[in-house]
């Protein structure tokens, strides 16, 4: 497998004005609830499908694989139910870095759960969108380090 190394670049001590009202709405938004707009499925989807936490920089090794074999039953227990498959990364480093690294993990999660058995079909899209759409707005480790993960949609189909 192909290594990328991100260098660490300083962080600045605050968002831009207008970053931070955009990045001050992703924290809120993230906070809130799913709405459960399709159902019993959705429902259960959001309520036993969990995020895959990365490492700094890494795209292929989680924090904790158990979760991604979780994940692989409950979808193999679940056939019918269909999904999106979105990669984050924090604020460090060049935004462009973080889109590609996002998007590798999602991909590899992709990969990782067809190899478990789930059917390609099932995902309909893996994705990354870098540290757009942050979880934690403070720029310290302790936040940062909740904005790199792989997180799961659910989609009717």
């Amino acid at each position: 497998s192909i290594r990328t190394f991100a260098q660490r670049a300083p962080l600045p001590t605050s968002f831009p004005e207008a970053s931070s009202e955009i990045i001050n709405y992703w924290v809120t938004y993230w906070a809130k609830p799913t709405p459960v707009i399709f159902g019993q499925d959705q429902q259960s989807f959001d309520g036993n499908m969990r995020e895959v936490s990365f490492p700094f920089d890494i795209f292929d090794k989680p924090l904790d694989p158990s979760v991604l074999d979780a994940d692989a039953q409950w979808l193999k227990d679940h056939p019918t139910n269909h999904l999106f498959i979105e990669g984050y990364a924090s604020a460090e480093g060049d935004p462009g870095y973080n889109l590609t690294l996002s998007k590798r993990r999602a991909d590899w999660v992709r990969q990782e759960l067809v190899s478990r058995g789930i059917s390609e079909s099932q995902i309909l899209l893996a994705t990354g969108w870098g540290h757009t759409y942050p979880v934690c707005a403070e720029l310290d480790q302790e936040c940062l380090s909740k904005n790199r993960l792989v997180r799961f949609v659910f989609s009717p189909r």
